[in-house]
Formats: C-alpha cells, sequence, structure tokens
C-alpha cells in the first residue's frame, strides 16, 4: 500500500506531537515525583505551554495524580 505525500505528512505531525507530548511527561516527572498534585498539575501546564502541547484538565489531573503518587515507577 502507498500513501499519498497527504498521508505522510499527517503522520508525521502525528508523530512530532507524540514526541511532545512524551517531553512534557519526562520534564514534569523529572522534575516534580512525589510532590503535591496541585503542584504537579501547575508542572504540567506550564511545560504543556512550553512545548507547545494542548492537554484537556481530565489528561493533565490524571498524569498528575500519578505523577505525585510515584505511580509511574
Amino acid at each position: 500500500m502507498q500513501r499519498s505525500a497527504q498521508d505522510t505528512t499527517r503522520l508525521l505531525h502525528l508523530v512530532e506531537e507524540a514526541a511532545r507530548i512524551r517531553m512534557v511527561w519526562e520534564e514534569v516527572v523529572t522534575t516534580h515525583c512525589c510532590r503535591p498534585s496541585e503542584e504537579v498539575e501547575a508542572a504540567y501546564a506550564e511545560a504543556a505551554d512550553r512545548w507547545d502541547v494542548q492537554l484537556n484538565e481530565h489528561t493533565a489531573g490524571l498524569s498528575s495524580v500519578y505523577i505525585s503518587g510515584c505511580y509511574w515507577e
């Protein structure tokens, strides 16, 4: 199956966004592990802004709980 240039471009944008989302996660995990959830959520929002990632409140809140509770280890 051959992909069109437009499909390839969309795929590359998706991969790029996934990499930025991962960078947000890595940044917050390494700097805010086991800190209060509110502090982690604020750091998550700041990192998302820096990496130009749009997150919904549910995702940020759930990620903050995991990071503050060190459940990711």
